[in-house]
């Protein structure tokens, strides 16, 4: 009886999932450091291009400082201020030749193919509109740091999709076929400082209910965003500048430490590349990811 018990213990642990399993990175190359507060980081796959979202300035301060950069896959720079004239842009996301980006209460739809703004969606006055993510039906949602809500670009009209305190200063945000996923700030004390940091949510696309991720426990004040396997998420911790790999089982596993300013990341799982940018060092960190 004790060899089968033992037998389908072992036969258990092998077709689990294995949580012990930790990613792996190795660095590729570092850019230099060029960039102005350097806070999103976005993929062209059509034209194989990186921009980059720099803040140049206070990150609600409308001043025409602002710009976004153009990058090759080597972390060289073609173009520092490839649109400018922004104010403080932060989040953004692809869609055809279309580049959304954040600033600060506006969404901004850029043509690529001629770097120009083409489109302005205007959001409540008090709003800081951080990232953007694109669901797989075009729709653009948007996070609201300030405001506890969730924008939705819908049919021309940028929308409160959802707001609710339980978002705890909507910071990263990420889309899959279940979920619409929110890395939480946490809420804010004095400035930027958190008495509890926040977490992970899950909500659902279809009745808007929000679900924690594993046991709701306070990870870090989240920036980053990404999915890294079918249940578990890479993210920056902006104030500690740490790099994490949380996990459906509660544990999250610190990969890097790279100083405050780890921002809003870019991950393509399927070249397993990851950048970082570093907006108080001013440049980018790009990594290869091995699991």
């Amino acid at each position: 009886m004790k060899k089968q018990i033992l037998a389908l213990t072992i036969l258990s642990s092998l077709v689990q999932p294995s949580f012990a399993e930790e990613i792996k990175l190795e660095k590729l190359w570092q850019s230099k450091a060029e960039f102005k507060e350097p806070e999103c980081v976005a993929y062209d796959i059509m034209r194989r291009s990186i921009y980059v979202s720099n803040i140049n300035g206070e990150p609600s301060a409308v001043d025409g400082n602002g710009f976004i950069s153009l990058v090759a896959n080597d972390g060289k720079i073609e173009k520092l201020k490839w649109v400018d004239g922004l104010n403080a842009p932060k989040g953004m996301a692809m869609l055809g030749k279309k580049l959304f980006v954040t600033d600060i209460n506006e969404l901004l739809v850029i043509d690529v193919e001629t770097a120009t703004v083409e489109k302005r969606f205007k959001a409540d006055d008090k709003s800081f509109l951080n990232d953007v993510a694109i669901s797989s039906e075009g729709v653009i949602y948007v996070t609201d740091t300030a405001t506890n809500r969730i924008y939705r670009l819908y049919q021309g009209n940028l929308e409160i999709w959802l707001e609710d305190e339980r978002l705890e200063n909507p910071n990263g945000l990420y889309i899959d076929h279940q979920h619409i996923i929110v890395g939480s700030w946490g809420k804010p004390t004095e400035g930027w400082n958190t008495d509890i940091p926040g977490h992970i949510l899950l909500i659902s696309p279809e009745d808007k209910t929000i679900k924690d991720f594993a046991d709701g426990s306070p990870i870090g004040n989240l920036d980053g965003l990404a999915k890294a396997s079918k249940d578990s998420f890479l993210v920056t911790d902006w104030m500690q500048g740490k790099l994490m790999h949380a996990k459906a089982d509660g544990t999250v596993n610190t990969l890097l430490e790279l100083g405050q300013g780890s921002a809003d990341i870019l991950y393509l799982r399927s070249k397993n590349f990851l950048i970082i940018p570093q907006m108080k060092k001013g440049n980018l960190v790009a990594y290869s990811v091995k699991k």
